[in-house]
């Protein structure tokens, strides 16, 4: 008897303690979830996001650049629903770095708000949630090329803990990738940019190669014109009085260029001008006489106050259109009259706003 109810007693203790312990098991892992859960800023590397122009969305009519950030949550459990605190801290930005300010930058809930927020929403059963750091095209404008910065920080959440590894990031941006952006494409459009001679001549005077030049150039002297090898590069010129005029003297090269915005510069060497000498942007297959300039796309006098002195002209396509750029030349009144150039070059100018 005595026997049966120590057994019938072990019994019950020994089911009370497997109960016991299975409630034990179960509010243990229900904790280790709530602990595990950690909201973090991701889309950031080790605590910084480097804005570049592939990285980032362009909002043209409302003139700002923007990127996605994320709040995530880690751990076991479910996300049940969330809200963060974060903020912009103007004030903490690496050495060397412009700061933002409050009118330059702001943060948003969606990728087409410009309202800001300082409070971000993660719906119960998302695992993360998106919020946006936008930056106005007056801040890239204003801070002229210099880089910038702006910390953002993730103060509190309505729950969970916050992950402090991860709990801010400075956001970084080299102003003079955005904006104007200028970009050197002479070698894609012309040939001998450097003003080389023609190949297998040898005379001081000859013509250059892949240029096109009028015969009221080239028989200026007995063996072309163009190239002088006194100085290795285009030099064009009237000494004496022997020497024949020169009257409308063209030299260009032909090809077909995008709509865009366009710069080019002429590193210009010895000018002694006569009259009437232009650089020249031109619609068509040629480059016009002087008394027909007025219908070119852009032209600038080539006077002597270029001497030794970049000769920039813009101009600006709208459509696709086959153009003629060059020289045009008058060397017929005096003499000692000589035009040099030793280089050219091309940029296409493109704004992200644009």
């Amino acid at each position: 008897m005595t026997k049966n109810y120590f057994n019938g007693a072990k019994l019950v203790l020994t089911m009370l303690s497997i109960v016991f312990l299975n409630a034990c098991k179960v509010d243990t892992l229900e904790q280790l979830g709530t602990l595990g859960q950690k909201v973090s800023l991701v889309q950031v590397t080790s605590g910084q996001l480097l804005l570049k122009t592939d990285n980032i969305v362009v909002d043209k009519p409302n003139f700002l650049v923007r990127r996605a950030f994320g709040l995530a949550l880690s751990g076991l459990e479910e996300n049940s629903g969330f809200s963060a605190d974060v903020q912009l801290d103007f004030n903490d930005v690496p050495l060397g770095y412009d700061k933002l300010n409050s009118a330059e930058c702001f943060l948003s809930a969606s990728a087409s708000s410009k309202d800001p927020v300082t409070t971000v929403n993660v719906p119960a059963g998302m695992p993360q949630g998106a919020f946006y750091i936008n930056i106005t095209k007056a801040a890239i404008d204003a801070h002229g090329g210099r880089p910038v910065a702006v910390k953002v920080v993730l103060l509190k959440t309505s729950k969970y803990t916050i992950n402090t590894t991860a709990q801010s990031a400075y956001v970084l941006m080299n102003t003079s990738e955005f904006g104007t952006i200028k970009t050197n494409i002479t070698d894609t459009y012309f040939k001998n940019a450097i003003f080389a001679r023609q190949p297998g001549t040898t005379d001081r005077f000859v013509n250059l190669a892949d240029w096109t030049a009028n015969d009221a150039l080239k028989k200026s002297r007995p063996t072309g014109a163009g190239y002088d090898q006194n100085v290795g590069y285009l030099g064009i010129e009237r000494w004496s009085s022997g020497d024949s005029p020169i009257i409308n003297g063209k030299i260009y090269q032909t090809f077909t260029l995008p709509a865009g915005n366009y710069t080019i510069d002429v590193d210009m060497k010895k000018v002694a001008a006569d009259r009437d000498s232009y650089f020249i942007v031109n619609e068509g297959t040629a480059i016009p006489d002087a008394n027909g300039i007025s219908g070119a796309l852009v032209q600038k006098g080539i006077t002597n106050d270029y001497n030794n002195k970049i000769l920039t002209v813009d101009f600006k396509l709208t459509a696709s259109k086959q153009v003629s750029i060059g020289f045009l030349i008058n060397i017929d009144q005096g003499t000692q009259k000589i035009i040099q150039a030793s280089g050219i070059k091309m940029y296409k100018i493109e704004n992200l706003f644009e």
